[in-house]
């Protein structure tokens, strides 16, 4: 389930904020309708807590029918709804547990000397979206997602889970695209070693076959 939208949509989105925000109640059902499904999947893809991901869902549509005439159009309405709730899914986990610290700069991959890795390594990322979705793989990558520091986490989330743009992501985070891109490639570094054991594996099996 993506967030990710073509100029039609959005248009027509953007209609149906208006309506709302001019009293029209049935637009309020209709923007529920589209975004409820949506904002459970982002949040359980942070939380990996069913209950959790509902409570947020509901929160979220309140906040939407409740703040809507806040929604000032400077940026699009479904950047919008990312915000809200990344928010309330933040303030959910913090409610529950703290962050663990996760040492990032541990787990990425080491380099000799001469700028070589010194692990041998499966290089995987540029096929990362179609893997994020395979069922095959789905359950070792969300693992491995789930050990990713939450700045890195929601960023690889936004770009390769989503599918949206840098620009997106910087627009929705407040962050700078090369800080975007930054979080991104950290967050690949990690994701490529501590899956390449698993790839070996399945590529060993496919090879054998």
């Amino acid at each position: 389930m993506s967030f990710t939208q073509n100029k039609e949509t959005r248009e027509a989105e953007e209609a149906l904020v208006r309506e709302f925000q001019a009293g029209n109640l049935e637009a309020y059902d209709k923007i529920a309708e589209i975004y409820q499904k949506k904002i459970y999947a982002l949040s359980f893809n942070l939380t990996r807590n069913p209950m959790d991901a509902q409570d947020v869902t509901q929160e979220v549509l309140l906040t939407l029918f409740k703040k809507v005439n806040t929604f000032k159009g400077k940026s699009a309405f479904s950047s919008w709804v990312y915000r809200i709730t990344l928010n309330a899914t933040y303030m959910k986990l913090r409610s529950k547990k703290k962050e663990p610290n996760v040492s990032l700069e541990e787990l990425l991959p080491a380099y000799n000397t001469s700028g070589y890795q010194q692990d041998k390594i499966q290089d995987w990322s540029e096929n990362t979206e179609s893997l994020l979705f395979a069922n095959e793989t789905r359950e070792v990558i969300q693992k491995a997602v789930d050990q990713l520091p939450e700045k890195e986490k929601v960023v690889f989330l936004l770009r390769d889970g989503e599918g949206l743009s840098t620009e997106k992501v910087s627009e929705i985070l407040d962050l700078t695209v090369p800080a975007v891109k930054s979080r991104l490639h950290r967050a690949r570094l990690f994701l490529r070693k501590k899956l390449s054991p698993y790839f070996e594996e399945y590529q060993s099996q496919r090879e054998k076959k």
